[in-house]
């Protein structure tokens, strides 16, 4: 073989990139930059993309927030890790309506919240990109409804969604009433809702039972016209406590689509 095929045979034989999307970026000095990235195929990484500031970067225009990549990074050696290539697969753009973006960056923040690093979820991975899609396509009047389904299917995956249907006390069948207590998670019927305790509406709970048992393609268009705000409540606390953390972007979501829903709702009524 002459030197020019073994090269090429090298290069053939380079294994391919990461399918990534862009989570986090931090600025590194006067050029560069930290990329933290969730992929299919190891979870949570974060590298040094050299240089990414520079006008003669290969990275200009690839390292957007929410970018879809195929990423290539140097051998894990117990140090940071150098983001060696990084080719564009996916610019969303429609998500740059300023609340889509920000239910977008709200399950960007839900889904690194829930990854280790380096461990692979392909599961969490896949409702991050399928989740970016929806939210990118669906109606506005939807968003609120496919953010609750996002956050419904989370929980599941993390194995931290009460079960929506019967009590967490007796396992009797939950109807119309439903309540929860301040310091557990599950839902309880009216026998063992001992206080403190929170009634759950009816129209809360059939929504997020909708929802949860309909496929991500069902809730932009799902025959439940009933209000997200209504629901969000007990999704926000769920969350809370699966991962410990309070997602500050949420309240201003759920207030923007509150807000955006009065406006259709007056703008019918003239």
């Amino acid at each position: 073989m002459t030197g020019a095929a073994e090269t090429r045979g090298k290069r053939s034989a380079r294994p391919p990139g990461l399918h990534a999307v862009v989570l986090k970026r931090t600025d590194f000095r006067e050029s560069s930059r930290i990329v933290t990235c969730l992929t299919r195929e190891h979870g949570r990484i974060t590298g040094l993309a050299k240089g990414a500031h520079r006008p003669d970067s290969p990275f200009l225009g690839r390292l957007d927030f929410l970018a879809e990549i195929d990423a290539t990074f140097s051998p894990d050696r117990g140090g940071l890790r150098l983001l060696e290539r990084a080719t564009l697969r996916l610019e969303r753009r429609g998500l740059r309506e300023p609340v889509r973006f920000l239910a977008a960056s709200h399950l960007a923040f839900l889904c690194d919240c829930a990854m280790p690093d380096a461990r692979p979820e392909p599961a969490v991975f896949d409702l991050l990109v399928g989740g970016l899609a929806l939210l990118e396509r669906c109606p506005p009047e939807r968003l609120g409804h496919v953010v609750l389904g996002l956050e419904l299917r989370l929980l599941a995956q993390l194995g931290a969604l009460p079960d929506l249907d019967h009590c967490a006390e007796c396992g009797t069948r939950l109807g119309h009433d439903s309540w929860r207590h301040a310091d557990a998670p599950g839902l309880v019927c009216r026998a063992h809702a001992r206080p403190p305790r929170q009634a759950v509406t009816a129209q809360a709970m059939e929504l997020l039972r909708a929802l949860h048992g309909s496929s991500g393609r069902q809730w932009p268009v799902l025959a439940v016209d009933v209000p997200a705000e209504l629901a969000a409540p007990l999704p926000a606390a769920w969350l809370a406590a699966a991962t410990e953390q309070r997602p500050r972007l949420r309240p201003v979501l759920f207030a923007h689509l509150r807000d955006s829903s009065r406006g259709h709702a007056d703008g019918s009524a003239t």
